[in-house]
């Protein structure tokens, strides 16, 4: 039987060598562990639309959705979830509060493997550095 796939977003949010993560609250799947936050794509929007979506219910702030950074897919019970992360930025303030994390924290890149993460997210900090690193070549050459 083929798994249903499950897309989701996560938002990389870099600020002078550190990364936005957030730590789901405990009674939620995956509780306890650290994300790029985010969350599912609904059958009528894009990728962005359902990441700036997300932002502002979780976290009540207005992101700029940039460029994709990469995908994984994990399996995660009868289930194949799907993560597609993107560079953003907050506007505004950071946020302060979230409806389904218990804490937030900027991340040095070099400690990011010192947090215990959820496993769709575990591919994408093996290769963030190399990929923000690109992007920021790309756009030293606009």
């Amino acid at each position: 039987m083929e798994k249903a796939v499950i897309r989701v977003v996560g938002a990389i949010v870099e600020r002078d060598g550190a990364v936005f993560a957030a730590r789901r609250n405990p009674e939620r799947s995956a509780g306890g562990l650290w994300e790029f936050p985010g969350g599912k794509v609904e059958a009528c929007e894009s990728p962005e639309e359902a990441l700036r979506r997300e932002l502002q219910e979780e976290l009540g702030v207005d992101a700029t959705i940039g460029p994709f950074i990469e995908r994984s897919l994990s399996d995660v019970g009868n289930s194949r979830i799907e993560l597609s992360c993107y560079a953003v930025h907050f506007e505004g303030d950071d946020p302060v509060a979230s409806s389904d994390h218990d804490a937030m924290q900027w991340v040095p890149l070099d400690d990011l493997s010192s947090l215990e993460w959820a496993p769709g997210d575990i591919p994408i900090i093996t290769v963030l550095a190399e990929r923000l690193a690109a992007l920021d070549r790309q756009a030293g050459d606009l």
